[in-house]
């Protein structure tokens, strides 16, 4: 059953909202996977406690893959919670380039270019029926 709803991006600093209409889809996950590491790519100070977004290298992922954080924890100070992509709010069929990483602080310090922050696990897809591909409405 497919439903009309707001997908929220950011434009130029302004947040932009487009109605379209989407529906849930099953798929499938491969038992084969890919580890990509997710490289800070700028020096940030963090604080205990405090959600900041860091910039990280470029991290290129396939269409139908199916990108998640890993529960370990790489680095002493932060956790990686979600990464997003240059493009914005993206549907899994299309490529995407991620190259932001939210990170919240375990402990207040110094987050240096280079530093591993998190690895992501990719899993590939397949969509167990025919997917309705989100348009956009009105």
């Amino acid at each position: 059953m497919s439903e009309i709803v707001n997908v929220v991006s950011r434009d130029t600093g302004k947040l932009d909202r487009k109605k379209v209409r989407a529906s849930p889809y099953e798929f499938t996950i491969a038992t084969r996977a890919k580890w990509e590491m997710v490289i800070a790519n700028e020096d940030i100070t963090i604080g205990a406690g405090k959600l900041e977004r860091i910039k990280v290298k470029e991290i290129k992922v396939q269409k139908d893959m199916l990108a998640m954080p890993c529960a370990f924890s790489h680095h002493a100070l932060v956790s990686v919670i979600k990464v997003g992509a240059k493009e914005g709010p993206a549907p899994v069929e299309i490529d995407r380039v991620i190259d932001t990483a939210y990170i919240l602080g375990q402990e207040s310090g110094e987050i240096k270019k280079g530093d591993l922050l998190s690895v992501l696990n990719l899993y590939p897809i397949m969509f167990t029926r025919e997917a309705t591909k989100p348009l956009q409405v009105g």
